[in-house]
Parts: structure tokens; sequence; C-alpha cells
């Protein structure tokens, strides 16, 4: 018996700088002022010009907005916009970091932006919306990146040195001076790092306690777009620099950086990680933002699509 074909999956939603989900007043991390926003990271959008933002508390007090002037969510509680049920879940890509769930009644539409499968919770969906910023072939990261990296640092510390950390930007600092200092490690940071905790601590929410001088510190977390500033900072400090971030699989860049070590070590997912949480997703339709959009699109097959304008990776990615 000839099998029918099946007929395609309408689209749930579509990219007009940012992810809008059809059928709703819903858009997630929109590059321009939308009356209702999503906010799936601190890095991923700005505030600016929103109208009700939509985020956990932590990332709305990241990005300075007033928790009583916009929708605070926690995890794993629903709660609903007119007829349409929303639920945010952890993505593991930061502090703060969720992805939305939007039950439309007509179709489920999973925005998990970038996650890090390893702390992700994942729910079943019709549609799933997902970043990657990693993808290629050479993009793997190893699964102890985390513990080799802590212990290359209090390695450093214990030889008498500093051990600098590069990372990707703030919201990034935050995760790994988080550990770094629950390690037992005390950590200065780049004042972008600094004033994020400042703003969490403010807000009656968790932070890790950092200093701005290297002075009696065992870290500096640093990012990598200031590398060139990272003598100024230490002073007359001996140091070791380590490149902690999925850019560790970029040897030219590696190079480029002139770091004394490189960990893969990374709040989003490597390839595998990209295409086992696609699978298990159980979605008929993919779509995939992000440099490696076009690679993870490929790799998935014919129910996955590429979903806004090519974005380069540079220093930008986790």
């Amino acid at each position: 018996m000839k099998r029918r074909s099946r007929a395609p999956t309408p689209p749930a939603v579509a990219w007009r700088d940012g992810v809008h989900v059809l059928g709703t007043s819903i858009w997630c991390d929109a590059r321009r002022a939308r009356a209702v926003c999503f906010v799936s990271a601190a890095d991923r959008t700005a505030r600016a010009g929103h109208g009700q933002l939509i985020a956990t508390a932590p990332t709305l007090a990241l990005l300075g907005a007033r928790a009583d002037a916009h929708l605070a969510v926690p995890v794993h509680r629903p709660f609903t916009l007119g007829t349409t049920k929303l639920t945010l879940l952890p993505s593991g890509y930061g502090p703060g970091a969720a992805a939305l769930v939007v039950d439309t009644g007509a179709a489920r539409v999973l925005y998990a932006g970038a996650v890090d499968p390893r702390r992700a919770d994942l729910a079943p969906c019709d549609t799933l919306v997902i970043a990657a910023p990693y993808g290629e072939r050479h993009h793997s990261f190893a699964a102890d990146a985390e513990a080799r990296a802590v212990a290359l640092c209090q390695q450093i510390a214990a030889d008498g040195a500093v051990a600098v950390v590069l990372v990707t930007g703030a919201l990034r600092g935050l995760a790994v001076a988080e550990r770094l200092a629950a390690a037992g490690l005390r950590v200065a940071a780049h004042r972008g790092t600094v004033e994020a905790a400042a703003r969490l601590t403010a807000a009656g929410l968790p932070a890790p306690t950092l200093r701005r001088s290297v002075t009696r510190a065992d870290v500096l977390v640093w990012p990598v777009r200031e590398r060139a500033r990272v003598a100024g900072a230490l002073g007359a400090r001996p140091a070791r620099v380590v490149l902690a971030s999925g850019l560790a699989c970029e040897r030219d860049l590696v190079r480029a950086l002139a770091v004394d070590a490189a960990v893969a070590w990374s709040g989003a997912a490597d390839r595998a990680g990209l295409v086992r949480f696609i699978e298990q997703s159980g979605a008929a339709a993919v779509a995939i933002t992000g440099p490696c959009a076009a690679t993870i699109a490929a790799a998935v097959g014919a129910r996955a699509r590429v979903l806004g304008p090519p974005q380069q990776m540079a220093l930008f990615a986790s």
C-alpha cells in the first residue's frame, strides 16, 4: 500500500526582528520595541522600548527593569495572557535564563532560546524554537569541562598566581564566578560582571560576592573582548590566562588571544547536545536561530528550518 504523504506543519512562528508566536501578541527576544516581549536571558535583548517584559525575576533585575512594572514569572508556574497558556522552564543557559512554553490551543510552541541540555527542562511541543550559537562539527564540549576549568584555576591560585578567566559577557561571567566562588576561590571581576551581581543583590536575589580589585583575589573573571586590558587590571600580580568558553574550539581565536589554556566550558549546547535536545522534544517543526542555524538544520533534516538573519559567532557566543 502506498503511504500517504503527511501535510506540512503550518508555521507557528515567524521572524521579524525577533520571534513572533503567530496568533498571539507574544514576541521572544525581540530586537525592536514590542508590546509584549519574552526575554529568555539578560544578554539576548535590550529592555528599551518594550511595553511589558515577561521574564524571570533575575533576568528583569539584570536588565535593570522594575519587577513591579513587568511580569516576573517563576519557572514551572503556569499563567495566562488572554486565552494563551504560558509556562517558563529553566534553560540552563545562565543566571535567570528560561524557555517559554506557549499553548495557543491550536499549537504548542517551546521557545527555548540558547540551552544547556544538562540543566534545561524540556516540554513536549509541536514547534521548537532553539538557538544554535555552536553547531559545527568541531564544536564538541567535554562532559568534565567545568570541573577541569575549576581545577585549573585552583592549581594556578595554589601556585601563587591569578587565574584570569576569559568569558564572553557579564551573564556568563556571573555563572562562572558563582561556580568558582563555590569552589572556595576568591573572585574579582570586570565592572560589568560586578555591576550585574550588584543588581541581583539589590533585588534581594542570590549573587556571588565579587571584588573589583585583584589584590586579594585568586581569580579575575574578564570579558574576551577586553583581553588587551588584562595586564592593566592585574598590576604587578603574576597570572595565567584561561579561555573558558565554547570559543575554545576555535583554534585560530585561541592563538590570537594568546592564552595559557583553553577549556570549552560553555553555558550553551555543543553540536551533539543540540541535536539530542531537538530529538527529545518530539517537535514536528523546528525553527533554529543563531550563527550555526544552517548547520544544525541540515543535521536535523526536513522538519527544521533556519529562522532569522545570519549571525556571526565572533565573541558573542557563550
